[in-house]
């Protein structure tokens, strides 16, 4: 199984995320065990993972991007992947990362139009997806099953930060998807990462965890468990 250290972008800065409350995000620095800077690249030498995913909140949200920095970022792991609040298959077209495209903001039906390989992100609330399509979580997994993803991801935004995971909505995940299922959102320790991994899934997104010092950093560095 596959480990992704995580970092979300606001105004330049790594922020901790919590609930997706993301008006209230604080510098990770502020919060974090294990690093003191806020500042992206200071974050991902310190930790040295393996493999990246990075949230662009000011682009999901529309008020500015940070593409520069997250290029820059993917000098520095094997494998960069970046929800960057992609709205349309028109917009992947000069990234240097694989695209991760969030129910939140990209209309599926836009899958038709994508020639690059890409994750999807199930962004949920309460075990409810939030879709700009309007699909219930179901719909949206058969629709998603007639592509061929690198995988999709299931983040339950109001578990991020919460070190509280979701099983039941996981398990529906795994249930419908023919694609790799990824976890985000929740995760509080290695026993629920070999959970994760009994119940099939492919990979997981960490961040809370490791900087509490709930997880040792070496996992997100080797990568895998």
């Amino acid at each position: 199984m596959r480990m992704f250290f995580v970092i979300d972008l606001m105004g330049g800065l790594v922020v901790r995320a919590f609930r997706g409350e993301r008006e209230s995000y604080r510098p990770i620095g502020e919060f974090s065990k294990v690093v003191n800077s806020s500042n992206p690249i200071d974050v991902v030498k310190s930790i040295e993972p393996r493999y990246l995913y990075v949230a662009d909140l000011d682009r999901i949200l529309g008020r500015g991007d940070n593409l520069e920095v997250i290029e820059t970022l993917g000098n520095e792991v094997d494998h960069l992947i970046a929800d960057c609040g992609f709205r349309s298959a028109d917009e992947l077209g000069d990234v240097d990362f694989t695209p991760v495209l969030g129910t939140e903001t990209f209309d599926l039906l836009e899958l038709e139009k994508v020639e690059v390989p890409a994750f999807v992100s199930l962004d949920m609330k309460g075990g409810r997806l939030m879709s700009v399509r309007k699909f219930e979580l179901k719909e949206a997994l058969e629709f998603l099953n007639s592509f061929d993803l690198l995988g999709v991801i299931a983040l339950s935004m109001d578990r991020v930060g919460t070190q509280s995971l979701d099983f039941e909505t996981i398990e529906r995940v795994v249930s419908a998807s023919d694609n790799p299922v990824f976890v985000g959102g929740g995760i509080s320790s290695v026993e629920d990462l070999m959970r994760l991994k009994e119940m099939g899934c492919e990979g997981a997104l960490i961040s809370t965890a490791i900087h509490t010092k709930s997880i040792d950093v070496e996992v997100v560095r080797r990568g895998f468990l």
